[in-house]
């Protein structure tokens, strides 16, 4: 199985989890009323923990790892709380970002439930924040490769789409970007390389690129909004590197894009 998680969660309903919900809420606001609010996540965390314990719950575990894996590609995430099936991210954030649902939503599909919610102890009052995950395990594994637009230059480029097939095929779609970017990196050994911006032939800095081949690289996104916006300020960047070419991959819900850029 590509992704591994051994601590047993079950998919509660939105009922069931309201029901876990109202206990874990109280424990909560009581840790935030002893702690404060300028202590670290993990402080929180183990508060809680030891609060939900008190009260009655019988299972309640902190880092709980997942393991997502692709032939020799392995990454972990750790789930802050789980307690009695109920599922948590904290915060300790002076406001949520959207990285912030795209982590716990991630977290979600990788564990097969559809709810989960986000935490947060920075505020004047724990900010609760309820995430449904909209999607269902056959629509993440009913995703299209789309390659119109997408030209194999050599065969590291072939080699590039034949992993993002067998990794699609694999996790499915809709999980974070970076999940991705980091097997496919890991499987072409294609590590982080900054290359010289230039412009009016100037060097203005460097930016982070993931290299397949000498003067070949690919970008993975995830831009859900209209791609022909995104398409002239990636063009832009391409311009100012030493590329031929880069392969631009797409995440836009069942939508994989796989789009070459020449110079």
């Amino acid at each position: 199985m590509p992704i591994i998680c051994k601590t047993p969660i079950a998919n509660l309903t939105r009922d069931e989890f309201v029901v876990r919900d109202d206990l874990i809420m109280k424990c909560a606001y009581a840790t935030q009323n002893k702690l404060g609010r300028l202590c670290e996540e993990r402080v929180y965390e183990n508060e809680l923990a030891d609060r939900l314990r008190a009260a009655g719950m019988k299972n309640v575990m902190t880092q709980v790892p997942i393991l997502v894996t692709h032939g020799p590609f392995a990454k972990e995430y750790r789930i802050d709380l789980v307690a009695d099936d109920a599922v948590y991210e904290l915060k300790t954030v002076a406001q949520y970002l959207r990285v912030h649902d795209t982590q716990v939503f991630n977290y979600a599909m990788c564990l097969g439930i559809g709810c989960i919610k986000l935490l947060n102890f920075r505020e004047t009052k724990v900010d609760g924040k309820l995430r449904i995950v909209p999607i269902t395990p056959a629509k993440r594994h009913a995703c299209r490769i789309i390659t119109e637009d997408w030209k194999p230059l050599s065969s590291r480029c072939q080699l590039l789409k034949d992993h993002l097939t067998a990794i699609v095929a694999d996790f499915g779609g809709f999980l974070e970007a970076s999940l991705y970017e980091e097997a496919l990196s890991s499987l072409l050994s294609a590590p982080e390389t900054r290359l010289t911006v230039s412009s009016n032939g100037n060097e203005r800095g460097t930016h982070p690129t993931r290299m397949l081949s000498e003067h070949i690289a690919f970008y993975v996104s995830a831009y859900t909004d209209d791609m022909d916006h995104q398409r002239p300020h990636l063009q832009r960047l391409f311009a100012l590197l030493p590329l031929k070419a880069m392969h631009w991959i797409n995440f836009n819900h069942q939508d994989i894009t796989l789009i070459t850029l020449t110079q």
